[in-house]
């Protein structure tokens, strides 16, 4: 997923705003593909992987905090 949204930023720069909105959507659909066929069967089958609500609030502030400064 990190790499998506890695992809997803040098993808978009320079692009009119419609098409940063078009290829925002792309990868959406990606990684929502990556969450429903590959994430979500591990955690299945593997549940100690699901993260807890701390660390999913750290992942949170963490993502909130590079967004804010432009990383």
């Amino acid at each position: 997923m990190a790499a998506l949204n890695d992809a997803l930023a040098k993808a978009i720069v320079g692009l009119a705003p419609q098409e940063q909105a078009n290829i925002k959507r792309a990868f959406g659909r990606a990684m929502g593909e990556v969450v429903t066929e590959i994430i979500n069967p591990a955690i299945a089958a593997y549940p100690e992987l699901a993260p807890d609500d701390a660390t999913w609030a750290a992942i949170a502030k963490a993502r909130a905090a590079e967004r804010s400064s432009g990383a």
